[in-house]
């Protein structure tokens, strides 16, 4: 009984590390699961950027993927901001 138990939190550690990575993080948005950590964006941002948008999902992927491809230093927040910054630069 106390083997399995173990076995069990060893997996729970694995999971936990590798929702840390920037894959797992991927793995986790894919599944819809929302993990809370340093770096997410707030979802008042998302929400914006989706309005931005017009509600496609799509599009919103497609800005955010040119973001991280000339910022790959960014996290999920900073990506964030930085589109709608350019969005609204473009606005203007």
């Amino acid at each position: 009984m106390l083997r399995l138990f173990m076995v069990a939190l060893m997996v729970a550690a694995v999971v936990a590390i590798f929702l840390t990575t920037r894959r797992g993080k991927e793995v986790a948005d894919q599944l819809g699961l929302m993990i809370p950590g340093k770096g997410r964006a707030p979802e008042e941002d998302h929400d914006y950027l989706l309005k931005v948008c017009g509600g496609d999902v799509d599009e919103l992927k497609r800005r955010l993927d040119a973001t991280r491809k000339s910022n790959p230093e960014l996290n999920e927040a900073g990506a964030y901001r930085r589109a709608i910054r350019e969005h609204l630069k473009d606005k203007m």
